[in-house]
């Protein structure tokens, strides 16, 4: 823990380490954690659009299923620093980017974090507006119109808001509750759908039927399934990776965070995904619509228990990915920023205001500008991931000081507070990636940001790494310090008379 020299510039009580007994998350936490991630309306349309890029069904499960196992790599990487020393990611990051250098990473984690929750929660929000508006035509009428949103939608939008504003002023041993039961509860849904669609078809019907354009195996492999594991990792769960000792900080340990991860993410994605195909392709059989959006989904089969049952099953899950990945990140990150103002809670109250503020219902009458901004920010993560990756593996040889990430003129406190090393890795490989918009020649690093910038964040650092240490300003790049320390370990090396 920080001793007496700490810099009350640098710490408050929520960026403090988690004591080990207060660990409690285990494997069944984040599998459904997970499982409330995957299951959401962005899975219907990931499948959707690699089908309508010309991929078979199965191949579209194929792509998601590998990309899903490279991110749980990475995870397990980037989850054992948490789960192993107890620091949020935004402290962590101050042992590459020097202790102020970190909040540039983080602000802009956390920035991308508001983005994505306004927008999912809008989305949230309109898709149960609609939802409720099929099943009480009267809920229709209520539309006059106030700052260009109607009047039933600005019900539902702040409905919604204030919902997640109660689970999370209680902190995160609520969401852990929350994620506990939201995770799971999509099945509720889904499994009679299955079924429901499986007694209207012939087999699985149309959408497994849709051959693939590519012409062989190796076509398919360059040109479908190569740039469609990249692209589902830049689209999904990129962030998370970077961000992710947020969350396994509470985990009883490392091993219990990566088996919920298995369970949570490759598998019940393949699952949920699978699931998704079947019941469009059922809907497809009886209504001659191919419909990849879950709320139209529902309303075109016409059963009003299904619809409501529904509408409340979209909102939870949309909850439930907002929570642990668009809002406990920018609650550490801008706390990290300004330990004297914020706390947690409070933090997490400005995100979900910003989130608000800035109109995501304006924002996506031109989704294109959203989504580029978003992008351009996004290109940071990637090369940030990779430096800290490099930083803590190869470089610190998985040993932290933790005590020092809470001091100034500390080890990790490099050029005033700054490591200068790494953030010049970091913007030599964002440059790389944004330069994609405009030469035409290196578009795919672009594209393909938050993928090609982690190898590009971790090489360019590694790179500089004899520069680095041969110079006099930046930090202390000595692998010191401790190993961490898991809950499990602990209750094993406790005898059974001393646990209370």
């Amino acid at each position: 823990m920080p001793d007496a020299g700490t810099d009350p510039r640098l710490t408050n009580p929520d960026l403090l380490q988690t004591a080990v007994s207060e660990r409690r998350w285990g494997a069944w936490n984040f599998a459904s954690l997970w499982m409330g991630m995957v299951h959401s309306a962005f899975g219907f349309a990931v499948i959707g659009g690699m089908i309508a890029t010309g991929m078979s069904a199965w191949q579209a499960l194929a792509v998601v299923f590998v990309a899903n196992l490279l991110q749980m790599v990475l995870m397990a990487l980037t989850g054992r620093v948490g789960s192993r020393y107890g620091i949020p990611f935004a402290v962590w990051a101050r042992s590459a980017f020097g202790v102020f250098g970190a909040n540039i990473p983080a602000l802009l984690r956390g920035v991308v974090a508001v983005g994505w929750f306004g927008v999912q929660s809008y989305l949230g929000a309109t898709a149960i507006n609609v939802l409720v508006g099929a099943t009480f035509p009267g809920w229709r009428d209520w539309d006059t119109v106030f700052a260009g949103v109607a009047a039933n939608l600005w019900v539902s939008m702040i409905a919604y808001w204030a919902i997640n504003l109660l689970l999370i002023r209680h902190g995160m041993e609520t969401i852990r509750r929350f994620e506990g039961w939201a995770g799971p509860l999509v099945f509720i849904v889904m499994v009679p759908l299955v079924i429901w669609a499986l007694a209207n078809m012939d087999g699985l019907g149309p959408v497994f039927e849709n051959s693939s354009r590519f012409e062989s195996t190796g076509q398919f492999l360059w040109q479908g399934f190569l740039p469609g594991v990249a692209l589902f990792i830049s689209a999904s769960w990129a962030t998370m990776v970077l961000n992710l000792p947020d969350l396994t900080r509470f985990a009883r340990s490392n091993r219990a965070q990566v088996t919920g991860l298995f369970y949570g993410l490759p598998v019940a994605t393949l699952v949920f995904y699978g699931m998704a195909s079947i019941i469009v392709s059922g809907t497809q059989a009886v209504t001659g619509k191919v419909l990849w959006n879950p709320a139209d989904v529902l309303v075109a089969i016409g059963n009003p228990v299904i619809t409501i049952v529904g509408a409340i099953c979209i909102a939870i899950a949309t909850m439930s990915v907002n929570l642990a990945a668009n809002l406990v990140s920018p609650a550490y990150d801008f706390t990290n920023l300004l330990p004297k103002v914020f706390t947690f809670k409070r933090a997490a109250l400005v995100s979900i205001v910003l989130a608000f503020v800035y109109m995501p219902w304006k924002l996506m009458e031109n989704p294109n500008t959203l989504f580029s901004v978003l992008n351009n920010v996004g290109a940071v993560i990637g090369p940030a991931t990779g430096i800290l990756i490099a930083d803590y593996y190869i470089v610190r040889r998985g040993r932290l000081d933790v005590s020092a990430l809470y001091r100034s003129h500390s080890v990790y406190w490099g050029y005033g507070g700054y490591n200068v090393w790494s953030l010049a890795a970091l913007v030599v490989g964002t440059g790389f990636c944004l330069l994609g918009q405009w030469v035409d020649a290196i578009h795919w690093a672009y594209e393909y940001a938050s993928v090609l910038g982690i190898a590009l964040g971790f090489v360019l650092y590694l790179a500089l790494m004899p520069l680095a240490r041969r110079s006099s300003i930046g930090a202390s790049f000595a692998p010191i310090g401790e190993l961490g320390e898991e809950n499990n370990e602990v209750l094993k090396a406790t005898p059974s008379a001393d646990r209370v």
